[in-house]
């Protein structure tokens, strides 16, 4: 549905000149993204993460058609099924695959994310999340010392951790605390990628480390 361009500006690109604003995709607070004219085009055409993320991190292949989907963005959130944790199936090739959506690989993605070196460190036991994402899907933090959440690894393991932010360069910088102990066990190194899911029975979040065996130096 459009609307007036009336103090409007568009969610992704800013432009406030349109003369008219379209929905796009859900936001958490349960309204949608208002975007222009060019970018509305684009969502609509269902290529907007080809034509504006191109060069971000998170593509993957469908395994069945070969056709690369953005995981982890909360653009494409609905393009895509995790698939066992070994690969992803774009919506228009599951909708001819037999997969049961109330198996334990009913997974649906949220973001993922490539470790810095501070981000393996044990000694540190915290991970950072992107403002984006932490805003995103994660619970709204009420209270100073963030909140506590139970999450699972890949192989069915639970751990409590600490989600919570401090102030940093007039935004918030997030981080999952506690989190020794599970980066000493995956053996965790800078250039890995996690991933985090929210599993669709009961919205549980669940994180996969993929490892990188290739160098890597930090920014």
């Amino acid at each position: 549905m459009a609307s007036s361009s009336s103090n409007k500006s568009c969610l992704h690109c800013h432009d406030s000149s349109s003369d008219c604003f379209s929905n796009g995709w859900k936001l958490r607070n349960g309204e949608y993204a208002q975007l222009c004219n060019r970018c509305s085009y684009e969502f609509n055409l269902g290529r907007f993460c080809e034509a504006f993320h191109s060069d971000e991190d998170g593509w993957r292949d469908c395994v069945s058609c070969g056709k690369l989907v953005h995981c982890g963005c909360i653009v494409s959130l609905g393009d895509y099924l995790l698939l066992d944790f070994n690969g992803v199936i774009c919506i228009d090739c599951s909708k001819t695959k037999c997969i049961n959506p109330e198996s334990e690989s009913a997974l649906i993605p949220m973001f993922e994310k490539i470790l810095t070196v501070s981000d393996a460190d044990s000694k540190l036991g915290r991970i950072v999340i992107p403002r984006k994402h932490a805003e995103a899907y994660f619970p709204e933090i009420t209270d100073p010392l963030g909140i506590q959440l139970s999450v699972l690894d890949t192989e069915g393991i639970e751990w409590d951790v600490n989600f919570r932010f401090w102030p940093h360069l007039n935004s918030k910088m997030y981080v999952l605390k506690g989190l020794k102990d599970f980066i000493r066990l995956k053996n965790v190194q800078a250039g890995d990628t996690v991933a985090f899911y929210a599993r669709e029975s009961d919205g549980k979040i669940i994180m996969e480390v993929r490892k990188n065996h290739q160098d890597f130096e930090e920014s």
